[in-house]
């Protein structure tokens, strides 16, 4: 995102932000800021043991139930633009489409939701979304990048075909298609529909084609290209693990040209480590922009490499040096770095900037940055991750009214919210939260907390959770109200206990009489976890 908006949609009321000078009733979104007494920021959504779980409904149910549609359609806004502007709610923001984005992470926030709820409509909704997209926003088959998805579009587009506002017709963002191509697959592995693969397949085999070698100047693949033509527009980008997945995921099935696939795998993860990883030019700009250069950050793609390694150690032998190092990154260029006027910290919350030319504090990435936080505290133990990553929750839950209307920047002035960032970064960022601090999610209720893997039929009763697991080597996060008597994974019981060469799980006892479970297999297939 870089657009601001002429029309202020959202007022912080409060004109003194400094903590010695709070001495009367101060709101963010009509909700009266709530102070512990450390005189730190607790979220105003009560019971606070449930906070986190009811933003996350709020969002879906706001989705659900109170969006118009995109005037002249029958289609709900959030398909042809890219965001709202909060005072003029039902006017679209006459921006653009940030398609790229959109997809994979409303695809992320629903796959998560189902898995943590059971409920399948947030599925139906997206797959209306995804199934869009691919009917209207791929290449055609004489393109130099064929049966490829357009990333991004004119606000209003029935037909994907380029944000010629500030680009030009045909022109994407590759990282950005990576990800709709790791979303096509994942489809097919809800849905089971071929179609999703054959589309998958379409992008990873384009991206095979021209893979080339990376350096500090070009990257493994441009950032951004005209399809038609094949003219590089920009050649450096970092924001390359949606790729990665994509790749690993079309290997481990045993899907298309896997000994290419190999190939291209192992180009990604030596540019990452030897490049961005290193100089720490994670460069993108998001979809609405023009960046061109090899020294531009972001905090997106900085954010998606923590929260990848913390799923995937193993990929760098030195993660469990680099995860706090790209967390005090984070720090430095987009906490400590503020728009004039603007806060670097609220109340013991340090809120997150989204990239060099566009520093307003953002709900979105203030939570990327709270996840990859708790979750660096559930490996290292250091708790000063977990307050930082508790008190910058904590000021995301105020970004929304009580019918879950987000408003994505209220210390900012002019900043649109996108649905994009709002309904899909921002609460897929929560299941990472939970897995690593289960007692933040709601207490006396079962709850697949997270999961890096797809799952599906899933179904929760009082005393038993049931769910089918799509991939190999997968690890499952889960807060129950019983103790487990027995988990069995294709009729098969698993052992209690650590294991490298079995399927297994853990329990962990809670303080007040709930459990956290966590399984790992090696297997796909059904699992059942009964008291």
């Amino acid at each position: 995102m870089l657009l601001v908006s002429s029309i202020v949609p959202v007022v912080l009321v409060a004109q003194d932000l400094s903590e010695r000078n709070i001495l009367h009733a101060i709101k963010i979104n009509d909700h009266k800021v709530v102070l512990d007494s450390d005189r730190k920021i607790i979220s105003w959504i009560e019971p606070q043991s449930v906070a986190y779980d009811q933003f996350l409904h709020q969002r879906w149910n706001f989705i659900k139930t109170s969006v118009p549609s995109y005037p002249g359609t029958n289609f709900p806004e959030y398909f042809f633009s890219c965001g709202y502007n909060n005072e003029n709610f039902g006017n679209p923001s006459g921006w653009m489409n940030d398609v790229g984005e959109k997809i994979p992470n409303w695809f992320e926030s629903a796959r998560l939701y189902y898995a943590y709820t059971g409920d399948t409509s947030v599925m139906t909704i997206v797959k209306k979304l995804v199934d869009y997209a691919m009917d209207h926003g791929t290449s055609p088959s004489d393109f130099a990048w064929s049966n490829f998805p357009y990333t991004t579009t004119n606000a209003g587009d029935l037909e994907f075909r380029g944000f010629t506002a500030r680009l030009a017709l045909h022109e994407i963002q590759v990282d950005h298609a990576a990800d709709m191509g790791l979303t096509y697959f994942r489809m097919h592995q809800y849905f089971g529909d071929e179609k999703y693969k054959t589309a998958a397949l379409h992008v990873a085999d384009v991206l095979a084609a021209n893979v080339r070698d990376g350096s500090a100047t070009q990257s493994i693949w441009p950032y951004r290209v005209n399809m038609k033509t094949g003219e590089i527009t920009s050649e450096y980008g970092a924001n390359w693990f949606g790729a990665y997945q994509l790749f690993e995921s079309l290997i481990q099935s045993n899907t298309g040209n896997v000994t290419q696939y190999r190939y291209v795998l192992e180009k990604i993860r030596n540019f990452i480590l030897d490049y961005p990883m290193k100089t720490g030019y994670w460069t993108d700009g998001h979809t609405d922009t023009d960046i061109n250069s090899s020294t531009y950050k972001s905090n997106m793609s900085a954010s998606n490499a923590q929260l990848y390694l913390l799923d995937n150690p193993e990929f760098d032998e030195n993660t469990k040096s680099h995860i706090p190092n790209l967390i005090k990154w984070t720090e430095e260029n987009f906490v400590t770095r503020c728009n004039y006027g603007e806060p670097a910290t609220h109340w013991g919350a340090n809120l997150v900037g989204e990239q060099d030319d566009f520093l307003p504090k953002m709900d979105y990435q203030t939570a990327r940055y709270g996840a990859a936080c708790a979750r660096w505290y559930a490996i290292s133990g250091d708790e000063s991750y977990r307050e930082k990553a508790y008190r910058s929750l904590n000021w995301v839950t105020y970004c929304n009214n009580s019918a879950g209307m987000a408003f994505e920047s209220p210390v900012s002035v002019g900043v649109e919210s996108w649905w994009s960032d709002c309904y899909g970064e921002c609460p897929r960022m929560f299941y990472h939260v939970f897995a690593a601090v289960p007692e933040w999610a709601p207490p006396h209720e079962n709850h697949i907390l997270y999961s890096e893997e797809i799952l599906k039929n899933v179904a929760y009763s009082r005393q038993m959770v049931r769910y089918t697991a799509t991939t190999e080597e997968g690890t499952e996060f889960l807060r129950l109200a019983f103790l487990p008597k027995e988990i069995t994974l294709n009729g098969k019981s698993l052992q209690q206990s650590s294991s490298l060469n079995a399927d297994y799980y853990t329990v962990s006892a809670l303080d007040n009489g709930d459990y956290a479970v966590t399984i790992k297999h090696k297997k796909k297939g059904d699992v059942i976890i009964s008291g």
